[in-house]
């Protein structure tokens, strides 16, 4: 296809085609169904983004916005759907899908060798908290030595993994510790750890955690009978760690 033929395409069939997409790779129920009844709606959102969102840089002719026909259609609905419900993102909105094969994970399956350096853990059901970096080491001892914390784990061979969304590519984003912890009001909680600092995606990863998974594993867990999820960035100095996580955990 040319560049012309495109040009010559209503703006209708180019929102028409990407409200196709949208509905194919993120209104569709479990088994793969289309949700065609929510299609008017949803190409009233695709309009909104094609005329208000969508910018042709460095080109005053508004018609060259239908080129983005050339560009990947997943990649596009993608960035599309992050924008629906961005101010509502609510436990009526937002709801996980399970792997259908194992919902829940365990550490009584984690099973694995390492070369890397490892600290003994005391307060993990993991013998030992395999260290892709020393401030890891620093982070285990601190959780050890913090009351608040009732167990954690480092999530090496364990499988943990938040999908999230690059330039139309699913991708898999692993935190480096999962700690269960009591706040102030001797709540226990789930707290997600990250050191290492995401040095790839950061934007990507941070957005699907706060934004996606944890409302979404947090408005199922009074059905599932399990403590609330959060999520804590340690990307300041290590050396402050302690008071980082227990101002952290007091107030969750």
């Amino acid at each position: 296809m040319q560049v012309k033929s495109v040009l010559e395409k209503r703006e209708q069939e180019i929102t028409f085609l990407f409200t196709k997409e949208l509905i194919k790779y993120h209104f569709s129920d479990d088994d793969g169904t289309p949700k065609f009844h929510k299609f008017n709606r949803l190409k009233k959102i695709v309009e909104y983004w094609y005329n208000n969102k969508l910018l042709v840089l460095n080109i005053s002719d508004k018609n060259y916005k239908k080129l983005i026909y050339f560009e990947e259609p997943k990649k596009v609905v993608d960035h599309i759907a992050r924008g629906i419900n961005t101010h509502i993102n609510t436990s009526e909105y937002i709801k996980p899908v399970f792997n259908f094969y194992n919902r829940f994970g365990s550490t009584k399956y984690v099973h694995g060798n390492t070369s890397k350096d490892v600290y003994e853990a005391k307060k993990s059901h993991i013998n030992y908290v395999a260290m892709d970096s020393g401030w890891e080491g620093i982070c285990a001892k601190t959780l050890e030595e913090i009351p608040e914390v009732i167990s954690y784990a480092k999530n090496q061979f364990l499988g943990f993994r938040i999908p999230y969304v690059k330039d139309g590519n699913d991708k898999g984003y692993f935190p480096d510790f999962i700690v269960k912890v009591k706040n102030s009001k001797g709540i226990v909680k789930n707290l997600m750890i990250e050191i290492s600092g995401m040095n790839t995606d950061k934007d990507e990863k941070k957005w699907y955690v706060l934004n996606r998974w944890l409302l979404a594993v947090n408005a199922v867990k009074e059905k599932y009978d399990y403590e609330e999820w959060h999520f804590i960035e340690i990307a300041n100095d290590i050396r402050d760690i302690k008071n980082q996580l227990i101002n952290a955990i007091i107030n969750l």
